[in-house]
């Protein structure tokens, strides 16, 4: 890793600027630069002995002669180009979607294998659609750019780079470069622009601008596109972008690196395609620092062919983007920046992760459906390379992401990610319509991921948006009104603390800005090995309105398979029962590390449901067509009442645990909760001798005394004490605990930020927090 660290060291130096020298482009280089990214688009030739070629490519045609060519319109005084979008006089989004359509038929037209391949009839249907897109929409005239910004800024002009570069040996050079004129328009003349946007805008553009340098053979094109897009990759410790913990933000307050961010890696894959092989590349200096945060940022939010959905922003709510195409795409530009590093391993590692997240889905009919020729390709060529291990790396990683409010746990067999909200990050986005029930998605959500596909499907229309699993709720919402409003937790402790093996999250929250109850907790999570331990204090609310925390609410892929037993007693379809002194429960997977125990430190009283749930797409996200569907599901809940005071809950998550292993486990807890209160929540592992605490107080415990607020981690070995601490408030400048010294122990190693003194028989332990990021820092004593 440290390797890693020195390549991105190295990418920042000179991303400031080190060298002004730049490459110009040859006249060679800029037919190599077109012909790379139209093979990108098109993908290459392949025998017509290539089933799943062929089967992918007729998908591609089938798609675009229904929606595309059958409402194609040629008669010039009906005004509109295709019969289905007619709207484009007053609704910007049908002007990206004419854009796109008229890519799409480019895109046939020079796909080697396709019936439309250079075929001269279908040639002059695109230059005149080209051409009537020009004249009535999309030229360097228009001064009134009505509704959304984005079309007329990327999503249009995206389309039309593309459709350009596959058209540019047909298109007459007049209209090519009034098409260029048009795109110039809209664009950032400088990189000082006000208007130019962050993160993925940012580098949308940038790599617009550089397009239109390639198409024209300008080379200050280029070379501002190359300025713009410098600045995405600079770390940042507010608003949008990439932060040093491998958060990606967009929009100032919301998570999104399967969002937004994968766009910047989409473009950023692009640009390495691009300008492959060419002295081009060398003016992206900024562009290597990529290979650090595919480490960083995007390869924790993956599970095998899944991404983590509480890094999607409200695109989870979209059905037409399915999370496994989101994760698909990632995984194919994730894998093509990597095969850029001249590092081997490096190479080795994301190849491994490519064809092991994909073998099992490609036996699937329908996997090649959305994918590119190009992508198809790829994936094809991974997967017959018996060089490439197609076993799924065992990772063990935990990852506290500060900037996202974020917890990410990655074990052998499973990933859980914990989605929380603070004083600057929203517990969700909505826009335009969509993710309209999200409230509860980033207010303590734990999403286990372990293969059973539970999040895919109708799971977000069918699951119930107020009762998600490690939820406490009162099922309030509120209706969305504004678009793109904050949903800050006004009280500052969300955070965490974590030793990148283990790692604990909390949260202090109220639901006033985000629902309008005055509900509120004290929360903490755990993530031990294999071991998952939530707690929960202070619940309190005055609304008379049934709270209840969600220990599990699980989309089924079996009904029969998916057996269900809450203390020994078997829930079938449609029953639901109130199980008093519960201990335990279980519920079977389709393989052994899909089963998930359940098991209660304290015996409680929940109430287990198996039933089946129905939803409409459309009530989550306008955008949806209306549809009426339904899933089977498995649930736990713990009633707090109406109007609870100072409740509290307990319970541990055991993925992957036989049934047998879960009830056994129920009888000899080795997890020992130390406290669950408003001033502190602890545990202790015995199997790995770990003491946990988050002091939401100045207190003391189990002879810790926290000076002020914050987490500790103590790590104890034969010979070793390693303490790890953070500050999940974010606002102090310092925190400090009193440790009590072991015997013959002396410092061995500390952060940089860490100050280490004497006072009576303990260690006073003081942590310079005035980066205010939610850090982790280390100390170790030992003999």
């Amino acid at each position: 890793m440290k390797k890693y660290w020195i390549t991105f060291l190295l990418a920042l130096f000179l991303l400031l600027g080190v060298s002004s020298s730049t490459f110009a482009q040859t006249v060679s280089e800029q037919n190599t630069s077109l012909n790379n990214w139209q093979i990108s688009l098109t993908g290459k030739a392949f025998p017509s002995s290539n089933i799943v070629l062929k089967t992918t490519l007729s998908e591609q045609e089938r798609t675009t002669q229904q929606n595309v060519l059958a409402k194609l319109n040629k008669d010039p005084n009906k005004g509109y180009l295709f019969s289905n979008v007619t709207a484009w006089k007053t609704n910007s989004i049908q002007i990206t979607i004419i854009a796109t359509n008229i890519e799409k038929m480019a895109t046939l037209y020079q796909t080697p294998n396709s019936i439309y391949y250079q075929n001269a009839s279908f040639k002059q249907d695109i230059l005149y659609a080209l051409q009537w897109f020009y004249t009535n929409i999309y030229n360097e005239n228009v001064t009134n750019a009505y509704g959304n910004w984005y079309d007329w800024q990327i999503g249009t002009p995206i389309s039309l780079v593309n459709t350009l570069t596959l058209m540019k040996k047909d298109i007459p050079p007049t209209q090519l470069q009034n098409h260029l004129k048009a795109i110039d328009h809209f664009e950032p003349a400088t990189a000082d622009d006000r208007y130019i946007g962050t993160g993925a805008n940012r580098i949308n553009k940038g790599f617009i601008v550089s397009m239109v340098g390639v198409l024209s053979g300008n080379q200050a094109k280029i070379d501002l596109g190359a300025e713009i897009t410098k600045r995405v990759y600079t770390p940042v410790t507010s608003g949008d972008g990439f932060y040093a913990d491998g958060s990606f933000i967009q929009h100032t307050n919301t998570p999104y690196t399967s969002g937004y961010g994968a766009e910047v890696l989409a473009r950023s894959a692009d640009f390495y395609q691009l300008f492959a092989g060419t002295t081009t590349l060398g003016n992206f200096r900024s562009l290597p620092t990529i290979f650090t945060y595919l480490d960083s940022t995007y390869l924790p939010v993956f599970y095998k062919g899944e991404v983590l959905d509480m890094t999607r922003g409200r695109a989870a709510s979209l059905k037409a983007i399915p999370n496994e195409q989101v994760a698909n795409t990632m995984l194919y530009d994730m894998y093509t920046i990597s095969q850029k590093n001249s590092n081997a391993t490096y190479r080795g590692k994301y190849a491994n992760i490519l064809k092991s997240s994909i073998t099992k889905q490609s036996e699937k009919t329908t996997f090649y459906k959305n994918l590119t020729v190009a992508q198809a390709q790829t994936f094809q060529n991974v997967l017959a390379n018996p060089n490439i291990p197609a076993t799924y790396p065992a990772r063990t990683q935990n990852k506290m992401m500060g900037g996202a409010s974020q917890m990410i746990d990655t074990k052998p067999g499973y990933v859980a990610g914990l989605a929380m909200f603070s004083k600057k990050v929203s517990a969700f986005e909505s826009i335009a319509g969509q993710n309209m029930l999200g409230h509860y998605t980033g207010t303590g959500a734990l999403y286990l991921y372990n293969g059973d596909e539970s999040f895919k499907g109708n799971y977000y229309p069918t699951v119930d948006m107020t009762s998600l699993a490690g939820t406490t709720t009162d099922h309030k919402t509120k209706p969305v009104t504004v678009d793109n409003a904050k949903y800050l937790n006004p009280v500052a402790w969300s955070g965490g603390v974590s030793d990148d093996q283990n790692g604990s999250a909390t949260m202090q929250y109220n639901m006033k800005n985000v629902t309008g109850s005055t509900l509120g907790a004290q929360k903490s999570w755990f993530f031990l090995n294999g071991k998952i331990v939530a707690l929960g204090s202070g619940i309190t609310s005055t609304e008379s309105l049934n709270t209840e925390t969600i220990v599990e609410n699980r989309k089924l892929i079996n009904t029969n398979l998916n057996s269900f037993v809450v203390s020994g007693q078997t829930l079938n379809l449609g029953q639901t029962k109130t199980i008093a002194n519960t201990k335990w429960a279980y519920l079977n997977g389709a393989i052994p590390s899909q089963n998930i125990g359940y098991v209660f430190p304290t015996a409680t009283t929940v109430t287990a449901y198996k039933k089946t749930k129905s939803g409409n797409w459309n009530t989550i996200n306008t955008r949806n067509r209306s549809e009426l569907v339904g899933e089977n599901y498995a649930g736990i809940t713990i009633s707090h009442g109406q109007k609870p005071t100072n409740k509290s809950y307990s319970y541990i998550l055991l993925p992957g645990k036989t049934k047998q292993a879960t009830e056994a486990y129920s009888k000899q807890i080795d997890v020992e909760i130390r406290a669950n209160n408003l001033n502190q929540q602890a545990i202790f592992d015995k199997s790995q001798n770990l003491w946990i605490s988050n002091f939401c107080q100045p207190s003391t415990l189990n002879g810790v005394v926290a000076q002020t607020r914050g987490s500790m981690m103590i790590r104890k070995s034969a010979t070793l004490e390693k303490i790890t601490l953070s500050d999940p408030s974010q606002e102090q400048n310092s925190i400090a605990f009193l440790v009590p010294k072991q015997t013959g122990h002396k410092l061995k190693s500390k952060s940089t930020e860490v100050g280490v003194t004497t006072q009576g028989t303990n260690w006073r332990i003081q942590v310079n927090t005035t980066a205010k990021n939610g850090k982790s820092f280390h100390v170790t004593f030992g003999k």
